[in-house]
């Protein structure tokens, strides 16, 4: 990032900073989401956020659909649904159609990112700073739902976030964004985020219900930390070790397995980023390697380490999978990056560019020349 450019773009930071808001009994959800239509209702639950920001809080998006998931504390007391907060610049008129990126957030969080948290300064504040409209959803997850609901649910659909996107799309004109440029960005949990966007599209022109007509598909997708397949045989075959097999089996009896991100990719997908704060096991980059479970007590004795969800073997197997698929991929289509310190996981660690600048990159051409002389000039566009 340009030296004049980097000071203004850190104190805009500087802004907000603090503790992230974990989900507990206490944020239970105390009234349904907002069913609105209009932009008049969209305004109603407007308000200023400092100099910098609006936001309309606890809208309903799809069919506004409840269920229950275990809390942090390890009670069955989370009532969600399906929600958003929705966030714009303050300085930009409502009228302007603005680009719009999607959050999805870790398990343990909600959709509420407070201003003093520690992920409003790196997803939020740059986000509009760049001339984005920014919607943090609420989601079910098919595996957590499995493992935290009361009782399980086995059917839960994988689809919220791309169902996000369609909706967004339909009420366009309501919010106030150009539905030709919509984005996802997700951590951990909310990097199904990252499957819904290489799925097929959901659009249906048959559907009874009008937002379902739209397109689902997206410009790019932005995950962290990401799991590439919830297929309990693929997990079991490609990244298990074979001596854990049966400990597998017996851990996840029941998997949900509502896709995988693997099985999906192909060359008409939009351009990815990805980002791990570790290696993978073959620090060659050639092959995936099959990892033991850790011990019940959570240790791994193991030296080439032990399986988990955010292990970034995740990333380098559907890396593999699209590099099968096209061997002249251009760098800009699957952007991977391995041992990114935490305080890079959304900032490029060589230049300073915000996240949100891998989505300016790929704005349609008319997008780009929207944006701001700001936002050109911080993204070296």
């Amino acid at each position: 990032m340009r030296q004049d450019i980097q000071p203004r773009f850190q104190s805009f930071l500087r802004l907000f900073s603090g503790l992230l808001l974990m989900a507990s009994a206490g944020l239970a959800a105390a009234e349904p989401c907002r069913k609105i239509s209009t932009e008049a209702e969209l305004s109603s639950y407007t308000q200023t956020q400092g100099t910098l920001a609006t936001v309309a809080r606890d809208i309903c998006y799809a069919e506004g659909t409840a269920w229950e998931e275990k809390s942090p504390a390890g009670a069955y007391d989370v009532t969600l649904d399906q929600r958003f907060d929705f966030y714009r610049p303050a300085s930009l008129p409502a009228s302007q159609r603005l680009p719009l990126i999607i959050w999805a957030h870790p398990n343990g969080m909600t959709d509420n990112l407070p201003q003093q948290g520690d992920l409003y300064p790196k997803l939020v504040t740059p986000a509009l700073a760049l001339g984005f409209a920014f919607m943090s959803l609420e989601f079910r997850h098919p595996v957590a739902s499995q493992r935290y609901g009361q009782p399980p649910n086995l059917d839960i659909p994988n689809t919220d976030i791309a169902r996000a996107v369609q909706w967004a799309r339909h009420r366009s004109g309501m919010l106030g964004i150009d539905a030709t440029n919509i984005f996802i960005v997700g951590q951990s949990r909310g990097t199904l985020g990252l499957m819904n966007a290489l799925s097929k599209n959901l659009a249906d022109d048959q559907s009874p219900f009008p937002y379902q007509t739209k397109s689902s598909r997206v410009r790019a997708v932005y995950a962290v930390q990401a799991q590439t397949s919830y297929e309990k045989d693929q997990v079991k075959q490609t990244f298990i070790h074979p001596d854990s097999w049966p400990a597998f089996d017996q851990l996840y009896a029941n998997f949900h397995q509502p896709g995988s991100a693997i099985n999906e990719i192909t060359t008409d997908d939009p351009p990815i980023a990805m980002r791990y704060e570790r290696m993978p096991t073959d620090q060659s980059l050639q092959t995936v390697v099959p990892l033991h479970l850790p011990a019940q007590n959570g240790s791994c004795s193991y030296p080439e380490g032990c399986f988990d969800f955010h292990h970034p073997n995740f990333g380098l197997k559907l890396h593999l999978a699209f590099k099968a698929l096209s061997p002249t991929q251009p760098a800009s289509k699957f952007d991977i990056a391995y041992n990114v310190p935490t305080e890079y996981l959304y900032v490029d660690q060589s230049t300073d560019r915000p996240y949100a600048c891998f989505f300016a990159k790929n704005l349609t051409p008319e997008g780009r020349t929207n944006l701001s002389p700001y936002a050109a000039e911080a993204c070296v566009l």
